[in-house]
């Protein structure tokens, strides 16, 4: 996708520096260019990852006091902004319509921003933002109708709407992170498999703001909320990361404890959370080996630190060693 916001932290820093700098990257972007700024005591460094179905910039700033950066935009596009570290607000500015757009700490926003002048205005302290602009073309087909809240911005990018636009806001938790973690750390310059990593992470996060929306103003109740959240977390944990994560650990993240976890989990889906893994876990290690990936290789990719874990584990569920299942699955 072609670059069409330009972030000029050079009018405010100086040309980019080659020397050690004192901050790192909050996540660092794999296959992404990085620039690292220096003014006195105030540093940044910029990530930017140009993709077929989106533009990704992830920007990380320790500022001694608010500084103005310089937006241009040469194309009209939809942006995602989410603010994933700050001691306070973020704001930006449309230069044109004088418009002032806040997006506050653990919050995101998406917004319609016509072609134009803007400011970022950076607050004091540490700030981690991520934003990834994207072609309005994944909504056709009438796919947007279940994401009411960006109607009013789809609209008036479809109509070339000149005036700037943003939606609600809504929080940036543990799910929102994980992804946009996944999303940056995956990134694979020249291979066609990463358009199609892009396209799934956006759709993931597209439909996790939107839930967030829908949780927040329309009020479900918190042991739900917890519930879905932490059945959400295992889903996308498991995907990615195996057996290799514990359930104490996910009930610490979403900040509730392990036996209440296990309650809600139980009384809203029925099994424990433990359960729902290995459930999932199972069918996993079955979906490889039915791909034809070697024991060895389906122990590693699912965080298992030798394949006779992985035997012993899959027997247990199955009464059959992973061989067995391959010979049985293949004269069924």
């Amino acid at each position: 996708m072609k670059t069409t916001l330009h972030v000029d932290l050079q009018q405010v820093f100086g040309t980019v520096v080659q020397k050690q700098m004192s901050i790192a990257p909050s996540i660092k972007m794999a296959s992404g260019q990085l620039a690292h700024y220096q003014d006195h005591l105030d540093e940044a460094i910029l990530q930017e990852f140009d993709g077929l179905f989106g533009f990704i910039n992830m920007l990380d700033s320790r500022l001694t006091r608010k500084r103005i950066v310089p937006l241009h935009i040469e194309q009209s596009d939809l942006h995602i902004f989410y603010v994933m570290e700050a001691r306070s607000s973020l704001l930006i500015h449309d230069l044109q319509t004088k418009n002032r757009i806040e997006i506050s700490p653990l919050r995101g926003r998406y917004l319609y921003l016509p072609q134009g002048e803007y400011e970022l205005i950076l607050p004091q302290g540490r700030t981690a933002i991520c934003n990834f602009y994207f072609r309005c073309s994944i909504f056709r087909d009438g796919n947007e109708r279940p994401f009411q809240f960006l109607h009013p911005l789809i609209a008036a990018y479809r109509s070339k709407d000149p005036t700037s636009r943003w939606s609600i806001d809504f929080r940036v938790g543990p799910r929102t992170t994980a992804h946009i973690d996944h999303l940056l750390t995956k990134l694979k310059k020249g291979d066609l498999d990463n358009e199609k990593h892009i396209l799934h992470e956006l759709h993931e996060l597209i439909k996790l703001s939107n839930e967030k929306v829908f949780e927040e103003y329309h009020k479900l109740s918190a042991s739900m909320l917890k519930a879905r959240e932490a059945r959400d977390l295992i889903i996308q944990y498991v995907d990615q990361h195996g057996q290799a994560f514990s359930i104490s650990s996910l009930a610490k993240e979403i900040q509730i404890s392990h036996d209440y976890l296990s309650e809600i989990f139980q009384q809203y889906y029925h099994q424990s959370p433990s359960a729902f893994k290995y459930d999932l876990l199972e069918e996993k290690v079955k979906s490889l080996l039915l791909n034809g990936m070697s024991v060895v290789h389906v122990a590693y990719t699912c965080g298992y630190t030798g394949s006779s874990r992985l035997c012993k584990f899959f027997k247990k569920r199955t009464g059959l060693t992973p061989s067995q299942f391959i010979s049985k699955s293949k004269n069924s």
